[in-house]
This record gives structure tokens, C-alpha cells and sequence, in this order.
């Protein structure tokens, strides 16, 4: 396994190392330009041997720290997986191998990832040894291995963070050296501007390099804080999952223990023995209890079909009482409606006969009424004769007159009265 970190450790730094070349051959493609020429850029990064260095180290470093960050997400989606089946208690150790096996089934990206790695070593020590004697310890060992990876997958990082700044200063130096190299004191006044200018470049370079520490440090502490969390969370997933998940055996019990398997053994085939027997017992009890349910359910259906049928025939009695009752009112309606007839019919032959009554009775009025006029001409000329007599003194005839009209017409009326 430690044949297998290093020779990944060598293919990242050769892959950092190329990508790096060429990301400073294109970096220095463009800024070595004419038209860069006298930018911030050129200035900074092409007025000195040095500058070549401390660049090419920043892009170096800096596809390294690319390169690692890019692998996080890969290992955060391995921690995620489901990698063993859930332990229901402890396990024999030649179940591990098992557990192996279905590790190393995963795709090839999980088992080359920290966690599918970390596991694999795990089981294997428990495969190979056929027992988990020690576990722990193999466990903290693993653990402190991956620590160790994590210290030196970030070698290069470390060493641009700390090479730069003495590139830095280094270049400082060859600067002063150039700008104060051949210079006597008579010619100080001639080359003081020759002399600021290359200490002007001079600490250009300290400023390149103490900026490509700086965020290679910075680079740093992110990068090995996230993996330090990864690995811890490594660490949880194995003592979560394999510690304490298989049995421990020392050899000097093995006998003691297959007599207590023996026992176990026999006690669990009188356990069964006797739960059969129980069992047997409660079914025959069920049974009987069952037996008796259904009885007491034929008798309450016994009796309630004797209610149900007792109440059919008081309804049925009801229902007769009640239509020869109201056959009776029917009866007796009708007789009352037949005597109700003839009474209208007698009314009505009453009423016919009292207009035939009252017809006459107006014919009577009406015979009365012509008389009455008679009558009134008959009183005019009394009144006339009355008033002659008086003149005349001839009452006795005029009263003798007079009994003769009152019999003329008693005898004129007498028919109209007899009639009425």
C-alpha cells in the first residue's frame, strides 16, 4: 500500500510538474510580447533570472493545490456511499472476507479513493489474520498513516511556500550586486539613476516571491484543512463500521467454548422442546375457546332469529288490526257521506219547492200591486163622494153604498186569497 500512495503521489507530482511547465511557457509566451513590455506584469515577473524561477514555482505549486482540491468532491461522494451492510451484533471474522470482497466490487474510483482504500486495508488485516485480536490498534495505525499522507501530499506546496521568499531575497541581492558592481565614488553621481532602478527591480522581486508565498501558504491551510476533515471523517466511518463488528477469539478458551456451544446447543433444542409443547397447549385451549365462541354465537343467533320472528308476527297482527280498522272508517265514512246526500238531496228538493213558493208569492205582490192602484183611484173617488155627502147630508145612502163597494171587493179578491 505504501508502494501504491507513493507511486500516486509520483503520478500527481508529474502531473503537476508538466502542467505547470506548461502553463509558465504560455504565461511567459504572452507577457514576453512586445506589446507587454513595460506593463506591471513585465515588470514584475521578467526583468530578472529570478523571477523566471519564482514564477515558474507559483504555477508549479499552484496546479498541485488545483489538482488537490479537485479530488475533494471525489472523496466526499466515496464517504457518502453505503459501503458495508448494516451489523446486527458481532460477526465472525471469516465474514470479513465478504465484507472485502463487496468493497472491492465498487467501481475503480471508489476503491482508489481514501475511504474504499482505508476499508480494504481494514478487512484485510482481519482476512489474513482470521481474527480481530488487536483490531484497534491496526485501526489507530491506518489512521495515523492516512495523517502522515495527508503531511506529505502537500511536500511541494511546503516547499515553494518556504523557497520563495529566499528566491526573493535572492534576487534582491543579484540586483544590488549588478547596480553596485564596478561603481567607484566618482562615478556615484553619474549611475545613481542606473543604481535606483536596480534596486527598484530589486524589490520587485521580493515582492513577487513574498506574494507567491503568501498564497501558497494560504493554499495550504485550506487544502489541508478540508483533507484533514475528510480523514476524520474516514475515521468515524471505520469506527462507526468495523470496530468491534467481529468477534475476538483467544485460542486457550476455544475449548471452553465449544462446551458452552454444546450447552447452548442443548439448551436451546429444550427451549424449543418445551415452547413446541407450550404451543401445543395454547392451540388445544384456543381451540376450545373458539369451540365455545361459536357455540355461544349459534345460541345468541338462535335467539335473536326467535325475536326477530316473534316481532314479524306482532307486526303482521298489527298490520291486519290496523286494516280491518280502517276498513271500518272507510264504513263509516260512506254511510255518513250517503246520509249526507239524501240530506242535500231533501235540501235541495226544499229549496225547489220554496221557489216554486216564493214564484207565487211574487205573483201574489204583484196582484197586489195593481190593486193597491185601484184601490187609490177607489179612495179619490170615496174621498169625493165623503166630501159630496158632507155637502148633501145624504150619509145613510152614501153608508149604504159603501157596504156594497166593501163587499164588491171581498168578492173580487175572494179567488187571489183562496189560491194563496
Amino acid at each position: 500500500m505504501a508502494q501504491d500512495r507513493k507511486t500516486l503521489y509520483a503520478r500527481v507530482t508529474e502531473s503537476s510538474w508538466v502542467l505547470g511547465a506548461i502553463a509558465t511557457v504560455s504565461f511567459y509566451a504572452i507577457v514576453l510580447q512586445p506589446s507587454m513590455r513595460g506593463t506591471i506584469i513585465h515588470r514584475y515577473t521578467a526583468e530578472n533570472a529570478v523571477d523566471y524561477v519564482i514564477v515558474a514555482l507559483f504555477f508549479w505549486g499552484g496546479i498541485d493545490v488545483i489538482l488537490k482540491l479537485l479530488s475533494f468532491p471525489a472523496e466526499v461522494l466515496a464517504l457518502k456511499q453505503n459501503w458495508l451492510p448494516p451489523r446486527k451484533g458481532r460477526e465472525p471474522a471469516a465474514q470479513a472476507a465478504v465484507l472485502l470482497e463487496q468493497v472491492r466490487s465498487r467501481t475503480r474510483w471508489l476503491r482508489e479513493s481514501r475511504v474504499g482504500r482505508r476499508l480494504a486495508l481494514a478487512l484485510e488485516y482481519v482476512t489474513e489474520n482470521g481474527s480481530a485480536d488487536e483490531y484497534r490498534e491496526h485501526l489507530q495505525y491506518l489512521s495515523d498513516q492516512d495523517l502522515d499522507a495527508t503531511q506529505a501530499n502537500y511536500t511541494l506546496v511546503r516547499f515553494v511556500v518556504g523557497v520563495s521568499p529566499v528566491l526573493g531575497f535572492l534576487g534582491t541581492v543579484v540586483h544590488f550586486g549588478t547596480a553596485l558592481s564596478g561603481i567607484s565614488f566618482d562615478e556615484m553621481a553619474e549611475r545613481l539613476p542606473v543604481v535606483v532602478g536596480e534596486m527598484g527591480q530589486a524589490f520587485n522581486t521580493t515582492t513577487v516571491a513574498l506574494a507567491t508565498a503568501m498564497s501558497m501558504m494560504f493554499a495550504l491551510f485550506l487544502c489541508e484543512r478540508t483533507e484533514r476533515g475528510i480523514v476524520r471523517s474516514i475515521d468515524r466511518l471505520v469506527e462507526r463500521e468495523l470496530l468491534n463488528r467481529f468477534e475476538v477469539k483467544d485460542a486457550n478458551i476455544t475449548p471452553f467454548l465449544a462446551v458452552i456451544r454444546s450447552a447452548n446447543e442443548e439448551a436451546l433444542q429444550a427451549v424449543a422442546a418445551t415452547l413446541q409443547r407450550q404451543i401445543e397447549v395454547w392451540t388445544r385451549a384456543l381451540d376450545s375457546v373458539f369451540r365455545r365462541f361459536d357455540e355461544r354465537q349459534q345460541q345468541e343467533l338462535r335467539s335473536w332469529q326467535g325475536t326477530l320472528a316473534a316481532l314479524a308476527e306482532r307486526h303482521q297482527a298489527y298490520d291486519g288490526a290496523h286494516e280491518e280498522r280502517l276498513r271500518q272508517w272507510l264504513a263509516l265514512l260512506e254511510t255518513r257521506q250517503d246520509k249526507h246526500l239524501a240530506g242535500v238531496q231533501t235540501t235541495l228538493e226544499k229549496v225547489i219547492a220554496f221557489r216554486s213558493d216564493f214564484a207565487g208569492f211574487v205573483t201574489t205582490l204583484d196582484t197586489i200591486a195593481r190593486g193597491e192602484g185601484k184601490l187609490a183611484e177607489l179612495q179619490a173617488v170615496l174621498s169625493d163622494n165623503l166630501r159630496v155627502l158632507r155637502e148633501t147630508q145624504q150619509i145613510d145612502e152614501a153608508l149604504h153604498g159603501l157596504t156594497a163597494a166593501i163587499h164588491l171587493l171581498t168578492a173580487r179578491h175572494g179567488p187571489t186569497a183562496a189560491a194563496a
